[in-house]
């Protein structure tokens, strides 16, 4: 038996899985595919579905009550993460998901004034940190920010004035949701010495994408046909009160942001419901019928079903970890690294056992072939699964912190 969470966490799980079976029946999803949107889902149905969890209070029931959320622990968040993974609904990548920790903590009262529209999931956000030449290690951003030249050149304020505009330039990439965003959050080099510390030398920005001048956005399709954007500012011009914090903390702010969305039940709900519908078709179809020995595929089906549990654990022990205040840098990278990698085993174990057959491949939602077994889940899984091992930190990257955090081994 996998573990649970506390009763009336298992309750509210309960609730939303009844709430989310209904929303994501195959009638209510027919006419709104979109295999371009990383949801599998069109802008309509996606916006619809985050507009009525947030009214039921999901989107935000972690978050303080004085910012529209629900103010029940980290556990509740997770619950309500794995239900939504399980069923593949358009609301895992809210604007709270992505943007509401490193607001909450460091936004201004204007900044704040967000949350609760973002709470109701009436607004869209995209994080944009990742450049062309800064992936997984962010100390190579090159986006600057700068303070716009005065409007008066005999203005004595100096180039630090805090009521000048933001001017921002550079290009970032493989940022999820940007082709359909209202806001966004980077982070870009404000302080012009190359020889200044990289992790003292940015800050975050939140500013709105509806009229700003100077960005402009990109889609760039992904080896699933889904598609990223790619933003480039040239000479964007930002407001004063962009600037998300203090100046110089981005990337701290940054890595808190990454770590606040690595507690790993997203992962996990994907993995228990791929686990369940391949056992589901072992059962139907028989274990004789499967492309490998019988063997071979119980015991296939034991380990993944072991490592979905372990998953489990993991996640489970980093929701202990911010339910009690502590750090949980450390617990959320091994669950991330294991939760990630489990799905890339799962799909192709997937595929292995379903023979020839498993090779057919299908966009989560919309046409599939006939004769494709689970609509063709597991193949397309095969490439789908390799991006969460690279986002939100590379599981390269996860492997160092916990060595160096977790186990103190040294550099080098």
């Amino acid at each position: 038996m996998f573990d649970r969470f506390d009763p009336e966490v298992e309750d509210f799980r309960a609730e939303v899985r009844a709430y989310l079976a209904a929303a994501m029946r195959p009638d209510a999803v027919a006419d709104h595919a979109d295999p371009r949107d990383l949801t599998g889902l069109d802008d309509t149905f996606e916006r619809a579905l985050q507009a009525d969890a947030g009214a039921r209070g999901y989107l935000a029931v972690n978050y303080p009550v004085d910012v529209g959320g629900g103010g029940r622990s980290p556990a509740y968040r997770a619950a309500f993460a794995m239900e939504a993974a399980a069923v593949d609904a358009p609301v895992i990548d809210t604007a709270l998901t992505l943007g509401g920790a490193p607001i909450l903590a460091h936004g201004s009262d204007a900044q704040r004034a967000l949350l609760p529209s973002m709470a109701r999931g009436e607004v869209l956000l995209c994080i944009a940190y990742s450049e062309p030449g800064a992936g997984s290690d962010l100390t190579a951003i090159t986006t600057t920010a700068r303070r716009a030249d005065p409007a008066d050149p005999t203005d004595p304020a100096g180039p630090d004035d805090p009521s000048r505009d933001w001017i921002v330039d550079g290009t970032k990439h493989l940022v999820t949701g940007a082709h359909k965003s209202e806001w966004c959050l980077i982070v870009a080099r404000t302080d012009p010495d190359p020889d200044a510390p990289a992790r003292r030398a940015m800050s975050m920005f939140l500013f709105s994408l509806d009229g700003t001048p100077g960005v402009t956005i990109e889609r760039v399709r992904t080896a699933n046909d889904w598609t990223l954007g790619t933003i480039v500012f040239e000479g964007a011009r930002l407001p004063a009160d962009a600037l998300l914090g203090e100046e110089g903390r981005g990337f701290a702010q940054m890595a808190a942001a990454l770590a606040d969305e690595r507690s790993g039940f997203f992962w996990v709900g994907w993995a228990e419901a791929g686990l369940r519908d391949l056992l589901h078709h072992v059962r139907a179809v028989g274990v004789d019928a499967l492309a490998v020995p019988a063997a071979v595929a119980r015991d296939t089906l034991a380990r993944l079903w072991t490592d979905v549990a372990l998953a489990r654990r993991f996640a489970l022990d980093v929701v202990a970890v911010q339910a009690g205040g502590g750090d949980a840098t450390v617990p959320a990278a091994m669950s991330k690294v294991f939760a990630t990698e489990l799905l890339q085993r799962l799909a192709s174990a997937g595929v292995a056992l379903l023979g020839p057959a498993g090779l057919l491949t299908a966009p989560r939602f919309g046409a599939a072939p006939s004769d494709a077994p689970l609509r063709g889940r597991f193949a397309y899984e095969v490439v789908e699964r390799l991006h969460p091992t690279i986002s939100v930190g590379a599981n390269e990257v996860q492997r160092d912190v916990i060595a160096h955090r977790g186990l103190g081994l040294p550099n080098g």
